[in-house]
């Protein structure tokens, strides 16, 4: 990985395509509601060898301040985007991808799909006169996971299996 990563979207000609897809990460996760520096360290942390990396060559690597990677990395380890490891002998943390995270993330849908089902629920019970679809277009979608979310776990499973060494 370049030392630097601009933040901008695209790639200069010439560029490292490791910087590129760096941005790539970032942008997509910034619509998503993450901070581009939260996308950006992601983003880092997902190509970068070795896999995990202090927080000063995070910050130096991606020129962001020290405070501003301490930040982006507890909310990405709240969330369970990145994980915080030590190294045997070492004093200074590291922090990675954790293995397998994004089949780890989708496992988790249960549980956003029964705390969406809790807000459809208590919605209907104030629903309002104006615009009722704001609850009830939740109470559509809730009923369409519920319905739909355990068969595709299921497949998802097997597809894993299938597919993961």
């Amino acid at each position: 990985m370049a030392d630097a990563v601009v933040a901008q979207d695209g790639g200069a000609p010439g560029e490292d395509p490791r910087d590129t897809y760096v941005r790539q990460v970032a942008a997509y996760w910034e619509r998503g509601g993450l901070t581009h520096a939260a996308g950006l360290i992601l983003g880092y942390l997902s190509i970068c060898e070795p896999a995990a990396e202090t927080q000063a060559r995070i910050a130096s690597a991606l020129r962001l301040s020290a405070g501003s990677v301490s930040t982006q990395l507890r909310q990405l380890t709240q969330i369970g985007m990145v994980e915080r490891v030590r190294l045997p002998g070492e004093r200074s943390a590291r922090y990675q991808v954790p293995q397998d995270m994004w089949t780890e993330m989708m496992a988790t849908e249960d549980q956003r799909i029964a705390g969406l089902r809790v807000l459809a629920d208590a919605g209907a019970a104030v629903m309002p006169a104006e615009r009722p679809d704001r609850i009830h277009s939740l109470d559509l979608m809730v009923r369409f996971w519920e319905a739909e979310w355990p068969a595709t776990r299921r497949r998802l499973a097997a597809f894993l299996a299938k597919e993961m060494p």
